[in-house]
């Protein structure tokens, strides 16, 4: 790889980005049917003709004024909901799509793993078109009949390589489209959401791969709606809406703003100990104990959602407001929440995370298929019960309330950090966030903790 061009900032030097994205706009003309297509200009030549201005097309902005710069060996994470313009802003990064306005510029080789059916010609067979990927990348077909092999292996769709890729089921086609992007040197490496079709074990190969390109240097783009990828993988994260760039920044920042706005734009409210607005506060007890309470008005604080939390406390099963407990230990989440309408199918949930904000573990009354039957305005109590059979560490609690009336889960009220609870360590069991009962046998002799 060639050496990159150093830039000069302040007093510090630091090399170029090898990703720079400048005021890119992208628009598309859309059309009611394809053959709209044909005639619309057709129509507009004869309106011209008898003396009327043409009818102007109809536009979809995808992107929007978006700029970030991506530095050599640094992992960024796009994320967004569908229809945010992330698979656009990729195809114009590797050159499959050209920017309506601004500038993109790309130095190194580019290796992009696309959506599913991007890349590869159909009729082709799956060897063919690894060798019409390399080719298009500037690569020998003596460079790319050594690297076959490997490719072979870890795509591993054993004899389809030579079928054509037209009679690929979708998994074998990501098999062969990511094995093939990884293989061919890549200085820059593309990736779309396309592993999410993959088998859970190829997709675990995947981010095993990922993790090792990184610290050979390559420089990644990933898009993606997995929260947790994004903090476990990613240096950086750009959130998307829309086709403009809402934030850039640290990964949990971006989640955390991303999060928010899905409750936002259901019409819920979240609900922060941190907010500038100071939504909610810890009040200190006599004892000692910390209740996360709401210090707004309730039509401040839910915006009229149908429901809000009110409260949340930590408890033992014994009623004692508690945050240090031991394994095995079963730990009591207390929420009071207020009902403003009748919900005829109300949600109640519950989270467990790490302090990175990593997901472990999400429950719902209607993922457990827990029928509580509709609710009427007024205060309620509801109460989790978890048992703490955890690893010793520190966990954070988040709560959510909303309702499934029109058959989807709709958000009213969310509160992403609601407390912490520390599980202690147990002497010789290992390390991690899980705790399972391990028992080991060597020859026959068994051993268990």
């Amino acid at each position: 790889m060639a050496a990159l061009p150093i830039q000069a900032h302040g007093n510090e030097v630091a090399p170029a980005p090898v990703v720079s994205v400048r005021s890119v706009d992208k628009v598309f003309r859309i059309f009611g049917q394809p053959l709209e297509r044909l005639v619309q200009p057709i129509k507009n030549r004869i309106r011209r003709f008898v003396g009327l201005p043409p009818r102007p097309p109809r536009l979809f902005h995808a992107l929007r004024d978006v700029s970030f710069d991506i530095a050599s060996g640094e992992t960024v994470g796009i994320i967004g909901r569908n229809g945010s313009g992330k698979s656009t802003l990729l195809q114009i990064i590797v050159g499959t799509l050209r920017a309506s306005k601004g500038v993109v510029e790309v130095k190194g080789r580019v290796s992009a793993l696309l959506e599913l059916g991007a890349g590869f010609n159909p009729e082709f067979t799956g060897r063919e078109n690894v060798h019409l990927a390399g080719a298009i990348l500037g690569m020998s077909a003596s460079e790319m009949d050594r690297l076959m092999p490997v490719i072979e292996k870890f795509a591993d769709i054993g004899e389809f390589i030579d079928q054509p890729v037209k009679t690929y089921s979708s998994g074998m086609y990501v098999r062969l489209a990511f094995s093939t992007a990884i293989h061919v040197s890549p200085d820059i490496l593309v990736v779309d959401e396309a592993l999410a079709v993959g088998d859970t074990a190829f997709q675990t190969k995947c981010l095993t791969r990922i993790r090792k390109m990184q610290s050979e240097g390559v420089s990644i783009i990933l898009v993606t709606h997995s929260t947790n990828t994004l903090l476990e993988y990613c240096d950086r994260g750009i959130y998307l809406r829309q086709g403009r760039v809402v934030l850039d920044g640290a990964c949990r920042d971006v989640v955390k703003r991303y999060a928010d706005d899905l409750v936002d734009e259901e019409g819920g409210a979240v609900i922060n100990m941190d907010d500038e607005a100071a939504t909610m506060r810890a009040n200190e007890r006599a004892d000692g104990a910390q209740i996360i309470e709401s210090v707004l008005e309730p039509a401040a604080v839910n915006n009229g959602a149908a429901s809000e939390i009110v409260s949340v406390e930590l408890r033992d099963v014994l009623g004692k407001t508690r945050t240090t407990f031991s394994y095995g230990e079963r730990l009591v989440v207390m929420v009071r929440i207020r009902v403003h309408r009748r919900i005829e199918a109300p949600c109640y949930g519950v989270q467990i995370k790490s302090v990175d904000d990593i997901a472990l573990w999400a429950g719902t009354t209607q993922n457990m298929q827990l029928d509580v039957g509709p609710t009427e305005p007024g205060d309620y109590t509801f109460r989790w019960e978890l048992g703490l059979d955890f690893a010793g560490n520190r966990y954070v609690i988040a709560v959510g309330i909303g309702d499934t009336d029109s058959g989807e889960y709709r958000r009213h009220s969310r509160i992403p950090y609601a407390g912490h609870v520390d599980v202690l360590p147990q002497p010789h069991s290992g390390h991690g966030w899980l705790a399972p009962t391990p028992l080991f046998v060597l020859d026959g002799e068994s051993y268990r903790k």
